[in-house]
Parts: structure tokens; C-alpha cells; sequence
């Protein structure tokens, strides 16, 4: 009767608010696991069996080949294909710390369950995807901002989230903790004060002309212009339209420097086609007054998302210097300059923007409505596998509706 009771109070939670479910430490293939209660109550379902867990008892979760075995200090549980620890009040929180290989702790609202996969023990946090989103705010952005950033960058992480639900459905859960996903590192410091800004905009997400979820894009600083969505992708979107944006000039991210030598410089045209034996510095030289999508010499066209790939920069918006056994590249911005701009959109917020006018700034034609009126596609490719992007670059030629938010 006690497990049919928990069951009960499962759907009871999962009735009151969607749920998600996210694999944690999802770049970590661990052996063992310590997960302990710290607030509210939980029991742990242990096949047909329930035993309530006190908090701040501290529970091992060890890989026995297919199956995970279960114990506590005192004595051992026994060996399940699955565990669960299930919430019992709607405010339960508990600690996540991989021992084997070791990671420091993380917390983590509502239920988790463990079971052995891809060759090493899972964990999954079902949680309440208003829970979800706003971890992902805070991680995304930081503590101690402003709400109405808060609040449009809850829009996006919302609107992703409903596009991208079955991103890992082959793998058995909605999502990942990767950036790749959403970046997702449990519940932090000031997590109160961000997700009481993302109630005031439960529900809500960002759609196009045609009331499909956009591509919520997003970067740290656009440098004073954002880019096209064809000047860093493929597809040439009508709300991807770049803006002027004097609100992020002033900001850390704003401006960045970095030397090459001449010869890495020199070896890297050659690559692309430049015969570099006719070459002299002057035809290096490069002032872009706008974001350029492609850096000239010699009559070669180099897409400056190449060029960012290959020596890993902090944007595509840069001068280029020639000088004796260098050259300088003097740039602007952080990230792939498309959509939301962080910086730019903080300043606005302490300038008493709200929400919906800074969502309707970076992204052109768009409308806020409840999730439940949004369109969603039917269908997405399920062959193609889609990894964390090294140095934060994304690859030329993904496809759309597979991009990640931001980088």
C-alpha cells in the first residue's frame, strides 16, 4: 500500500506542474554516487519496496554491472535495475555528489532516479520545468542581475525547451545538462530570487509570424551590433535580423585583443586559397566599419566563422594589423553575436526596459504567448548526433532546429 501511495503522490506533483527530465553530470560516466536529502521529504523506491529516507542521510549509489547497488553507512539495501528518490512535500532538495570519478557536489530540486546505461550509472532529476528553467537562467546568466533580464532570458530558455523536448528521446529523457542542451547545473546560490522572475512569466514563450517557438538565441555581447542569423549559421531567419546595440559597448566582453604570429597567420591563408608568395602586409590589413561576414585577400572570401573556428576567437568581429612577425586582431564582442544580446539586455533592464520590449529589440516580428499556443513541428531528424561544440564554435552547416542556444 506504501508504494501505491508514493505513486500517488508522484502524479499528484507531476499533475500540479509539467515535468521534465534532464540527465545530470551527463559528461561524467560515474561509478558512484552519494545523493542526500537536505530538504523537505523523501522516500526511496527500491523495486516493490519504499523506505523513507531522513534528511541528510547519505545514501551510495554503486554500479554492480547492470544494476546499481544501494546502501547507507549502516548497512546495505540491496541490488534494483532502478532507484528512485521521490519528493513528498513540493519543496525537496537534494545533493548530488559523484565519488567515483570525483566532482564537487551539486543541489537539485524534486525526484531522481538511477539506473546502469551506456556503460556507466545514470542520473536522471524529474523536476518541474518552471524548477528546470530556472537554473538554467541562473546559470546562464549569474546571480545578482536585474528581473526583467531574468525574466526575457526565462522566454528563451522556456521557448528552447519546448522545441528541443525530445532532443534525447532515443536515450530515454527529454535533455541533458550540457550546454549543448541548455546549460543546467542544479539549483545555486540565489536561485529564490530567479525563480520567483520566472513565475511572473510561467508559461510564456517566444514564437514567430507563423506561432512556431523560435530559434532563441542568445550571446554574452554583441559588441554593438548583432549579427544576422546567416551571417553565423545557414538558414536566414526574418526575426534574426541584426540591430544596433549601444547598451553592451561599455561591458567587460565589449572589446578583446589577440596576436598571431605571421607565419601561423600566412599558413592559415594558404589553407584557404591565398597564394601567400605574392603577398605583402598591406593586403592583410583589415577595418571593418560593420560585422563582417567574410575578411578579403587577395581576392579570397574567408568567412570569418571560419577563421574563428580555426583560431578559437571570441567573435567574428575583428581588424586585422600587419606588423614585422605578427599580426594584431583588435575585436568586438563575445559569442556568435546572433539574437539576445546578455550585456546589452542587462543594461536595458537597469534602464527600466522591461521583458517583452527587450525580447521584441534583438528578436524582429515576434510574438509572447502561453507555450499551449505555440506550433510545434512534428517531426525533427533523429539520425544526426549532435555533440558539445569544441571551444564553443558551432560546426558551419548544423541544421536550424538543432542549434543550441547560444556560444
Amino acid at each position: 500500500m506504501r508504494f501505491f501511495a508514493v505513486l500517488m503522490v508522484i502524479l499528484s506533483f507531476s499533475a500540479s506542474g509539467q515535468k521534465l527530465s534532464v540527465s545530470i553530470f551527463n559528461d561524467t560516466r560515474f561509478n558512484t554516487v552519494l545523493v542526500t536529502p537536505t530538504q523537505g521529504g523523501y522516500n526511496m523506491l527500491l523495486g516493490d519496496s519504499v523506505v523513507n529516507i531522513k534528511t541528510y542521510q547519505i545514501i551510495y549509489i554503486s554500479r554492480q554491472g547492470d544494476s546499481v547497488l544501494v546502501r547507507d553507512e549502516n548497512h546495505s539495501y540491496g541490488i534494483y535495475k532502478r532507484v528512485t528518490l521521490v519528493g513528498l512535500t513540493g519543496n525537496d532538495v537534494f545533493r548530488l555528489k559523484p565519488i567515483i570519478p570525483a566532482k564537487p557536489a551539486r543541489m537539485y530540486d524534486d525526484n531522481v532516479t538511477f539506473y546502469v546505461e551506456f556503460d556507466r550509472v545514470m542520473a536522471i532529476n524529474l523536476i518541474d520545468r518552471e524548477k528546470y528553467i530556472a537554473a538554467v537562467v541562473l546559470a546562464e546568466t549569474g546571480p545578482n542581475k536585474e528581473n526583467e533580464l531574468y525574466k526575457a532570458q526565462a522566454l528563451l530558455a522556456r521557448t528552447y525547451t519546448l522545441s528541443h523536448i525530445d532532443k534525447h528521446q532515443s536515450e530515454g529523457f527529454n535533455l541533458c545538462d550540457q550546454e549543448h542542451c541548455q546549460a543546467y547545473k542544479g539549483r545555486m546560490e540565489n536561485f529564490k530570487d530567479v525563480y520567483e522572475a520566472v513565475l511572473d512569466v510561467r508559461d510564456l514563450v517566444v514564437v514567430d509570424s507563423t506561432s512556431k517557438p523560435i530559434t532563441a538565441a542568445f550571446h554574452a555581447n554583441c559588441g554593438g551590433q548583432t549579427a544576422n542569423s546567416e551571417d553565423a549559421w545557414v538558414t536566414a531567419l526574418p526575426y534574426l535580423r541584426s540591430v544596433n546595440d549601444r547598451y553592451c559597448t561599455s561591458a567587460r566582453n565589449a572589446r578583446w585583443e589577440r596576436t598571431i604570429s605571421l607565419t601561423d597567420w600566412k599558413k592559415f591563408l594558404a589553407q584557404q586559397g591565398v597564394d601567400t608568395a605574392k603577398l605583402n602586409k598591406n593586403d592583410l590589413n583589415f577595418n571593418p566599419k560593420d560585422r563582417p561576414k567574410v575578411y578579403p585577400v587577395m581576392g579570397v572570401n574567408i568567412p570569418t566563422t571560419t577563421i574563428r573556428k580555426y583560431f578559437k576567437l571570441r567573435s567574428t568581429w575583428f581588424s586585422v594589423f600587419a606588423g614585422k612577425n605578427e599580426v594584431r586582431l583588435s575585436g568586438r564582442g563575445y559569442g556568435h553575436g546572433v539574437g539576445m544580446c546578455q550585456d546589452g539586455a542587462l543594461v536595458m533592464a537597469q534602464r527600466g526596459w522591461t521583458y517583452d520590449r527587450i525580447i521584441e529589440y534583438y528578436f524582429k516580428g515576434v510574438k509572447i504567448v502561453n507555450a499551449s499556443k505555440a506550433v510545434l513541428e512534428t517531426s525533427k531528424p533523429d539520425s544526426l548526433e549532435i555533440k558539445p561544440f569544441e571551444n564553443g564554435i558551432v560546426p558551419e552547416g548544423l541544421p536550424q532546429n538543432m542549434l543550441p542556444p547560444r556560444y
